[in-house]
């Protein structure tokens, strides 16, 4: 569950179920411009007119605003997948709606324009464009959908009009209007500190994702943190959930190698999968006793985390969640010296004793194994001294 395979599930898993339960409106006719280059759909239902771009080996490009007299206003889902090559492109102010998916994994855009006719930002609309280092948001934008930029790691700002009556930035971040919520700190934007401001109640899934510069967040007294908010930030040293969030969500701090020590709420009920995956330098954490179940990989592959106390309230325990990373390739193998501080017939203890982890409460798979051995042990000296008794008794009787 490294990197790749988050990717994986945040992005592809998830955007191809989503697509899938999303099927495409009926066209009433599709057809291709006389060059070949586009592929048209109207749309009689909403009157939306959409624009696909057959061609995935196209470097610049200028999206027409009219293909056989329909004036183009939707960019259409897919319309530039993947296209790894495709560096600028220019959308006419016609269009209302760049679709999901519109312009995912094209790694290689530096340049776009927005339109100041634009409505809506689909989901992950932008995924995976590493080059693009700005966005301008314009007035007109009513909706910017979750992930629309994710994965955007060259990106150090996104600029709102402040005629936009959903959205505005601060200093690059993007927030809703009234800056209740926390949409989105830039993959790029530079600071080692951030004190999120006092307004904010949320912030969303995602929002911090792998920002590399970030080493200490102020969260101040948010109530909702979303899911996997700080993946991946690889130089964050430090964080305080504060009491007034309830529950964590996803892979809140996974692949944060930089994570020394973090302060987690009472009150929350799971430490959730893969919460703390891939945290390299951790090496002391409290669960708190609000805790029911520690989900799979949990606090998988955090080498330093020597113990850990797991108390009687918890009673699920997902696999691989403690003492366990990989050792290269292959399974997962039991991590050197880690030991779980808990009570004797507990969901901790059952798992220890399943798993061969040493356990602060008695027998385990690996006690049962030293106290044989142990116990073999004696029986030899046992056997030994006596057999020395003996000899020494016949010997006697001789003389």
């Amino acid at each position: 569950m490294g990197k790749a395979l988050r990717t994986l599930l945040a992005a592809g898993v998830v955007g191809a179920a989503m697509l899938c339960l999303r099927p495409l409106p009926a066209a009433a006719e599709l057809f291709y411009s006389d060059d070949g280059l586009w592929m048209v759909n109207v749309y009689e239902e909403n009157d939306d007119v959409s624009i696909t771009c057959t061609d995935k080996t196209i470097e610049e490009v200028d999206i027409p605003s009219e293909v056989n007299g329909y004036t183009i206003n939707m960019v259409e889902v897919d319309a530039f997948n993947s296209n790894e090559v495709l560096r600028r492109v220019t959308i006419p102010e016609t269009v209302r709606v760049i679709d999901d998916y519109a312009f995912y994994g094209c790694s290689s855009l530096e340049e776009v324009n927005i339109p100041k006719s634009l409505k809506k930002l689909g989901f992950q609309s932008f995924y995976g464009c590493a080059k693009l280092t700005e966005m301008t948001i314009p007035a007109t934008v009513e909706e910017v959908e979750l992930f629309a930029f994710e994965g955007c790691n060259a990106l150090a700002a996104v600029e709102v009009d402040p005629a936009n009556k959903n959205y505005k930035d601060v200093d690059g971040i993007l927030f809703n209007k009234d800056g209740s919520t926390l949409f989105l700190y830039p993959s790029a934007k530079e600071g080692t500190h951030y004190d999120v401001p006092a307004t904010v109640e949320r912030v969303e899934d995602f929002a911090f994702i792998g920002n590399p510069y970030l080493e200490t967040v102020d969260l101040g007294q948010i109530k909702e943190l979303g899911e996997d908010a700080f993946y991946y930030c690889t130089a964050l040293q430090s964080l305080e959930v504060p009491a007034t969030v309830s529950q964590i969500n996803g892979s809140l701090v996974g692949g944060c190698r930089s994570l020394t020590s973090i302060s987690l709420p009472e009150g929350i009920p799971a430490i959730t999968s893969g919460c703390f995956y891939g945290c390299l330098a951790l090496t002391d954490v409290t669960i708190p006793e609000s805790v029911y179940s520690i989900d799979s990989y949990a606090f998988f592959n955090c080498p330093l985390l020597k113990t850990i106390r797991v108390s009687p309230n918890v009673t699920s325990i997902g696999d691989y969640a403690l003492g366990f990373y990989y050792k290269g390739e292959g399974d997962p193998v039991r991590l050197p010296g880690f030991k779980v501080d808990t009570e004797r017939d507990t969901e901790a203890f059952r798992y220890c004793a399943k798993n061969g982890i040493a356990c602060t409460a008695g027998i385990t798979q690996n006690g049962v194994f030293i106290g044989v051995l142990i116990g073999v042990f004696a029986a030899v000296l046992i056997v030994g001294i006596a057999a020395a008794i003996i000899s020494h008794k016949h010997k006697k009787e001789e003389l």
